[in-house]
């Protein structure tokens, strides 16, 4: 716990730590403004682990990111287009849902983007192809970091597009300047519009 207060301070969060003759609890409040931890959570009967509301990640975040939840920011999951491979990526590859991160470049990203993967409590992402990468998303023009690191927000997980992938190969110039997600809606699993 100390580790983690140390990479997150002045983040409240309810812990319960049970030692022989100890019980302590610390504060709980939302991790961020606009979230309510029962958004998630139940204390009694939660379907999932971690007391969460549901088992399946998707259906968790999609009550709020869905169509017809209360968030204002839509989302959908991550699938291939039609010309490329099978996979699937899921809210929490790419999120975490409790804060945002810092990454490496020493600033922190914005969205929740970056899971934890290591010690070094840094925004990552377990990538489909390329394994854990560094991601940056700082602000929302960010989206493409470029030479010679490839971990802006999409390109950290490209491989097989013709544009902006993760490694010097495709066309790297392609809308520089835009924001991506003005053809590439995350609430329709990013395929162009």
């Amino acid at each position: 716990m100390k580790r983690w207060r140390a990479l997150f301070p002045g983040v409240g969060i309810f812990f319960f730590t049970a030692l022989p003759g100890l019980v302590t609890a610390d504060r709980a409040e939302a991790l961020l403004p606009s979230h309510n931890c029962a958004y998630c959570h139940a204390i009694h009967n939660a379907a999932g682990e971690t007391l969460l509301n549901s088992d399946v990640v998707e259906t968790l975040c999609l009550t709020c990111h869905g169509p017809a939840g209360i968030s204002s920011l839509k989302a959908d999951i991550h699938t291939d287009s039609t010309t490329a491979p099978t996979f699937r990526q899921s809210c929490r590859d790419c999120h975490d849902p409790h804060d945002n991160l810092p990454n490496w470049l020493g600033g922190t990203n914005i969205k929740l983007t970056g899971t934890v993967q290591d010690e070094s409590g840094l925004a990552l992402i377990a990538t489909p192809n390329s394994g854990i990468r560094n991601v940056i998303f700082e602000n929302r023009t960010s989206f493409i970091q470029g030479a010679p690191y490839y971990d802006g927000v999409c390109e950290t997980c490209h491989t097989l597009t013709a544009f902006h992938r993760n490694n010097p190969s495709g066309v790297h110039n392609h809308k520089l300047g835009t924001t991506c997600t003005t053809c590439h809606d995350h609430a329709n699993y990013f395929l162009p519009r």
